[in-house]
Formats: C-alpha cells, structure tokens, sequence
C-alpha cells in the first residue's frame, strides 16, 4: 500500500507568486497541491483553460502536482425541457490537457424544498456535467460539508452518488466534517469505499460560544491540528491502510488559529505520514 500524492490546499497563500507558491509547498514536504480557482488567487476562472496549464507547468518546476482543482460548477436546469445550461466547460478542458483528475465541490442544498427533490435536483446537475468529465478525464469529487443545509455524512454522500461510474462522478471524504457530524471515520470509509476518489484530513471540534437569544447553546465548529479533532486521524489512516488505499492524501491547512496556519500544516504533515508509515 502506498499513498501516491500528499496534497495541501493552497487557500491560505493567495498573495504569493506561483514560484513562490511552489517553494512553500516543497519545502513544506508536500509533493502535490489542491488549487482553488477562484478569484483573488494566482490563477482564477476567467484565466480559462490556459490559466490551469500554466499552473501546471510552472508547479511543476517545483516537482509539485495539481491533483485537484477546488472550483465551483456553474450548472442550471431550466423547466419545461430540461435544457442544462451553463456548464462551465473550460474548467474541465483546462484540468484534461494539464492532466488534473479530480474538480473537487462542496454541495449545498436548498432548504426551500425537501431531501427528495432536492436529491432529484443535484443527480439532473451531474448529469449535465457527466458529458465533460468523460470528454476531458476528468472526476467531478463531491465533498461532505457538516451544516444544516449541506451533504453531511458518508451515508448521504453514497445515496446520493452510487448510481455514478466512480470515475466520472465521486465522493470526497473528509475527516474534520465527519467527525462534526459524529461519523466513525471506518463506517464512513466503508460506505463510500466504491464511491471514494480523494481523501481530506482536516480536524475539527464543536466549540461552545454562548446562548442565543432563546437561551440555546450556540454552537461552532473550530478548526485544530490533526491529534486534537473529533474524528480520529489514526482509524481513518488505519481504514484506507487495510484496503490498500493509494489515491490522494490532502491536506486543507484550515485552522481557526490563522496566525499559525503554516507551523500546523508543517505538524500535520509529519503526523499523517507517521500514521501511513512514509
């Protein structure tokens, strides 16, 4: 077993040069990155295809990777005929010919109409989007997000995407979200096994922050380093470890703690690869 990639999510370095970029993530440790194509960053959406080649290319001087893009789908479903429209096509032409495989999104939900038709709404947005994955090689990697309007857990993850060819359309697990959401990172791993291409160790616990104006506990997530979270870095390690998991590790280097975001990085770099044995 081996991991193939350890990846980190570039969010936090958005005023540094690309060269710049691709020093820190060397020196860092990692040999991969997660890139979010958005605007304020190096490289944003309206750079087009070329933007993401670039990107590539010039990482690359770094012996850095791209093996996923974090970028939104712009997909709408008009009524009467279905007409899908505004698929955002250069995302995936750029990510195939630069030969990134994974678009990972996070996915909401509306809270204006109910689970089913909400489900029903998201599976006519994907398929709109089956055509380009299969066109360029792309995976669109769905990732659950803990919130009261979002795809919480591995369990909803696997509903909502088991009748797609993992290598098109997948689920992206992620530690610190399924440890909010109370999930046993082996039951969540086993569900969404056939269904996986990319995992994300983050860490997180809920954090008491008063009462609201009903005299309710307010509660908020907060963001900590790999040992200290409410899902166990060590059993998920254990877990993919078993099934000879060799995909991508990511690192999202979100801390609520900003002022140290790159010494914890650093730290948990070094923990997870002790947990694979790298």
């Amino acid at each position: 077993m081996s991991v193939s990639k350890f990846s980190v999510f570039t969010k936090p370095w958005k005023n540094q040069s690309l060269e710049e970029l691709g020093e820190l993530v060397r020196d860092m440790g990692f040999n991969a990155v997660e890139y979010p194509l958005r605007d304020g960053y190096q490289v944003q959406p309206s750079d087009g295809a070329k933007g993401i080649v670039n990107l590539c290319k010039t990482l690359a001087k770094f012996d850095v990777t791209v093996t996923s893009i974090a970028s939104g789908i712009d997909v709408r479903v008009t009524d009467g005929k279905g007409e899908v429209i505004g698929v955002n096509e250069e995302l995936f032409e750029g990510c195939g010919q630069a030969g990134v495989p994974i678009v990972r999104i996070c996915q909401s939900l509306n809270s204006a109409i109910g689970f089913h038709e909400n489900y029903d709404a998201l599976r006519k947005k994907y398929d709109a989007v089956v055509p380009y994955c299969e066109k360029y090689g792309v995976t669109l990697g769905v990732q659950m997000h803990c919130g009261w309007a979002d795809i919480t857990n591995s369990y909803d993850s696997y509903i909502l995407l088991k009748d797609y060819d993992p290598k098109v359309i997948a689920a992206v697990w992620d530690a610190g979200h399924a440890g909010l959401a109370g999930e046993s990172p082996r039951y969540g791993l086993d569900c969404i096994w056939n269904n996986l291409c990319m995992v994300n160790f983050k860490s997180a616990h809920w954090q008491d922050k008063g009462k609201n104006a009903d005299g309710e506990t307010k509660w908020d997530a907060f963001w900590v380093t790999g040992r200290n979270g409410m899902g166990s870095w060590k059993q998920a390690a254990d877990y993919l470890k078993s099934r000879n998991y060799s995909g991508t590790v990511c690192l999202p280097a979100e801390y609520s703690d900003e002022a140290n975001v790159e010494q914890y990085t650093r730290e948990d770099l070094k923990y997870i690869k002790e947990l694979f044995g790298v």
